[in-house]
């Protein structure tokens, strides 16, 4: 369970009975729990991880990988690409295989497409915090050495077969919507989600846009990069937010997780697996995992790459609107068009209090006199 704030892993808000749902109980020994909290950079830490398997006095570890029928990665913030790299080599080594394994990785508020780029001029950030952290920045280029290697392992582990969770949180102070749900990722076996403690709860115009946004990259619907221009407004700050450390908390969100994991069927079938409707997990029966083939055909992840750290125009966003109004495979889908209608009249009550959320309206205004 790779972190990056030093909590041992079992202070983490995982259910101490995750299948108490199905009126069964998972035994304390019919699990093992390895966890790693080193602040080291993230090859360092993939290495130091892959070691403890290995040594001789830990060979338990290695023989129960191989003899698990589901791995779970558990991660958060530097941790996730640390986490899709340490998968990737237990490929490598044989010690999990997805083809007779059900392996996930839940990544909360992960660092994917780099922190938040003001952070890069914090004083704290360039002069005291580790080597390790201010490495989290390259990842805003897709051109770095960093972003390459992390892509590249999710490419690896998911044309594989392994499924992945990514939750972003509201009023993250360190990582932005765009990069805890990999924006510039697209594969069937990715499932984006956002956490909004009840503190920041309202069911308005904004929560109502990122769920449905986030929705349409879950159906494999292309969002013209909306969740990419939202990603500001739901911002944290330093002084005053904590939506960073608050997510992994939250026993919903490993429910969730373990959902997507148990419930959902693989590109890369098991070798004895069965569809599962897509109501167990709750999703829309048009959901692309639902009525996945059990044909066994890989499918290659697409990437986008958008370096994070150029300026976005703000007046792009009503073009994005507008164009998700016309979007045929919206406006075919019932359900998508009874969403888009209600984003309307809940845009008509919205009386944003923040700045950026102001702004945001302000924006739109036009889009929504044309509609």
């Amino acid at each position: 369970m790779p972190g990056s704030d030093g909590r041992p892993a079992s202070s983490l808000g995982v259910p101490s009975s995750p299948t108490s749902e199905h009126s069964s109980k998972l035994q304390a020994k019919g699990s093992t729990l390895a966890s790693s909290s080193d602040p080291a950079k993230s090859s360092a830490r993939r290495s130091e991880m892959i070691a403890e398997v290995l040594m001789p006095e830990r060979k338990r570890r290695a023989e129960t990988l191989k003899a698990a029928d589901t791995v779970f990665v558990v991660t958060h913030s530097q941790g996730t690409p640390v986490s899709a790299m340490l998968i990737e080599r237990l490929m490598e080594l044989d010690l999990v295989e997805p083809r007779r394994q059900r392996i996930g990785m839940l990544a909360m508020a992960g660092i994917s497409h780099g922190p938040l780029p003001y952070l890069k001029d914090n004083v704290v950030i360039k002069y005291i915090e580790s080597e390790a952290a201010r490495e989290l920045f390259e990842l805003m280029d897709p051109s770095s050495p960093q972003s390459q290697r992390y892509v590249g392992a999710l490419s690896t582990i998911l044309h594989k077969g392994v499924r992945l969770i990514c939750i972003g949180s509201w009023v993250d102070e360190v990582v932005p919507l765009y990069s805890a749900i990999i924006q510039g990722v697209s594969h069937p076996n990715v499932y984006r989600a956002m956490y909004v403690d009840a503190h920041h709860y309202l069911d308005d115009f904004l929560t109502n846009l990122i769920v449905f946004a986030l929705r349409l990259r879950n159906m494999g619907i292309y969002d013209h990069d909306l969740l990419t221009h939202l990603s500001e407004v739901v911002a944290g700050s330093l002084w005053g937010h904590s939506g960073h450390s608050t997510i992994y908390a939250e026993p919903a969100v490993y429910k969730l997780s373990l959902k997507w994991l148990l419930y959902s069927t693989s590109s890369v079938p098991l070798s004895a697996s069965t569809l599962v409707p897509a109501v167990a997990l709750g999703l829309p029966a048009g959901h692309q995992h639902a009525e996945a083939s059990a044909s066994g055909l890989q499918i290659h992840m697409s990437y986008r790459p958008f370096n994070a750290a150029e300026r976005l125009n703000p007046f792009f966003i009503p073009w994005i609107m507008r164009t998700l109004w016309d979007e045929p495979e919206i406006r075919q889908n019932e359900g998508l068009r009874v969403e888009l209608h209600r984003l309307i009249a809940l845009f008509d009550k919205w009386s944003p209090e923040t700045k950026a959320g102001k702004e945001l309206k302000y924006r739109l205004e036009p889009v929504r006199a044309a509609l």
